[in-house]
């Protein structure tokens, strides 16, 4: 449902996690199925539903028809694998509207926009005693902002071929970072990564001409394209990648070449993806030379950087005041098997929810302290087309291959091989995870979202695109 008129604008600040949140209410003016609604978190729709605990989940009644597309769950303990939403509609027909795996804790649910009398939640969990402590529902619109990101890891090697790039999926994408054909040597040279394309040997530079072509072709009007600088040991130099970072930074030619590099192909910037510093003075090294980036590149340049989580969770060892150089961060919210209690890469819980309240939560904390977390509207939330085991062994699947397998709702795949082997369980975010995690960015203010990466998807119309997923999410919030 649009948005029809505004009546009041109220400025609140959103509790539930200390985001400094701008949220919306307005009266909505009724069309022909819907009552009166307001959007956002100023009314929670829970407040007028009657809840009642059945055997095998909770039933939630309203004295009249009430529209809304978010629900959060909070469970205390960890016992719920499986849980799905149902709702009565007009006729009193129970319909089907969402399926997910884990709330642990903390579960933002988004879903179409329904209008009902009665919403139904099935619950599936390791025993018959969980425990759903609270309940939330919203209707969200009018969330979105204009600047909110969506950046494309582009693999230059995988979109080499035009029909490998589908012009459809950058509907949804407003920002491009190529990455994996262009390196830095120790002495800051900049060199290009040949590589084998269906068994011949193509030169680098060719690759990143051709598949940057490819992708001017498919891009939609004002999308940006900046390329990411790898300074990993690609030429033999037998060099750690700290060192060949630190040295490349240092060595006087750097600067230049990078800016020659990134005039002649007329790229609207550059990108680091150095994720593995160590001590903050290594960290002060990369910001120093992405501010001397930056200060040379032509105005309205971007400058980039990839961050793992565990970088910007550490206040002492990341300094808020370093982000000063650069335009965002995008964040790698997956490979995160060690910080999910079922070792899961990327859940909500883990990966969104729990890594956006520490980033926002520390300045509570440490108030003035230079030693502070960035702000989420510095970030770009990671979210994986792809997945990881369990047992954390170097296996990445790619979305596409097992998507129809999966459905829209399915996250875990338990029958997953890898050269001939059953794998352990696997990871996904499906459909509807990604929906959420969009969505919810979106309604707390982040940033913005990165995918890593954009050749892991499904086609456009199959129904089951994560990149159609977070079109769709954006396109309910606006």
């Amino acid at each position: 449902m649009k948005k029809i008129s505004v009546l009041l604008v109220i400025l609140v600040l959103s509790i539930s996690l200390g985001l400094g949140v701008a949220i919306v209410s307005g009266e909505l003016s009724q069309d022909a199925n819907e009552e009166k609604a307001y959007t956002n978190y100023s009314v929670d729709y829970m407040d007028s539903a009657i809840r009642r605990d059945i055997d095998g989940g909770i039933t939630l009644s309203f004295s009249e028809p009430t529209t809304f597309n978010t629900v959060v769950l909070k469970e205390t303990g960890d016992v719920i694998r499986e849980f799905s939403f149902y709702y009565l509609n007009s006729q009193g027909e129970k319909k089907f509207i969402y399926k997910q795996d884990l709330v642990e804790g903390y579960r933002y649910c988004s879903f179409e926009t329904i209008t009902t009398t009665e919403f139904i939640i099935e619950i599936k969990g390791t025993s018959e005693d969980w425990t759903i402590s609270d309940i939330e529902i919203y209707y969200m619109g009018d969330t979105y902002n204009d600047d909110f990101r969506v950046t494309a890891y582009v693999v230059s090697q995988y979109t080499y071929k035009s029909e490998s790039v589908q012009k459809e999926h950058f509907k949804a994408i407003t920002h491009v970072n190529l990455i994996s054909t262009v390196f830095i040597s120790e002495d800051g040279e900049i060199y290009f990564l040949d590589s084998y394309i269906d068994g011949v040997l193509v030169d680098g530079e060719t690759i990143f001409e051709t598949s940057l072509n490819n992708i001017r072709q498919a891009i939609e009007p004002g999308t940006t394209i900046v390329a990411t600088l790898l300074g990993q040991d690609r030429n033999g130099s037998g060099l750690d990648t700290i060192t060949i970072h630190e040295r490349a930074f240092a060595s006087k030619n750097f600067v230049s070449n990078a800016v020659a590099f990134q005039e002649k192909y007329n790229l609207d910037g550059l990108s680091f993806d150095y994720e593995y510093p160590e001590t903050m003075a290594q960290y002060k090294k990369l910001f120093e030379a992405c501010r001397s980036l930056k200060e040379a590149m032509a105005p309205g340049s971007l400058m980039t950087v990839a961050l793992g989580t565990w970088t910007l969770a550490k206040p002492l060892i990341f300094d808020r005041s370093l982000l000063e150089c650069v335009d965002w961060v995008e964040s790698m919210n997956y490979d995160e098997m060690r910080e999910d209690p079922h070792n899961y890469h990327s859940t909500f819980s883990t990966s969104c929810y729990e890594f956006l309240k520490s980033v926002n939560g520390i300045n509570d904390v440490f108030g003035d302290s230079p030693m502070t977390y960035t702000s989420t509207k510095d970030i770009n939330l990671g979210l994986p087309f792809y997945s990881r085991p369990t047992d954390g062994r170097g296996y990445w699947g790619d979305y596409k291959y097992v998507a129809e397998s999966l459905g829209k709702y399915t996250n875990v795949k338990t029958d997953e091989y890898y050269n001939g082997e059953l794998l352990p369980p696997t990871y996904y975010n499906s459909y509807q995870m990604i929906y959420d995690k969009v969505c919810y960015c979106i309604d707390t203010g982040v940033g913005g979202v990165m995918v890593w990466h954009y050749s892991c998807d499904m086609p456009w119309d199959s129904g089951l695109s994560l990149w159609h997923a977070i079109y769709d999410a954006v396109e309910s919030r606006r």
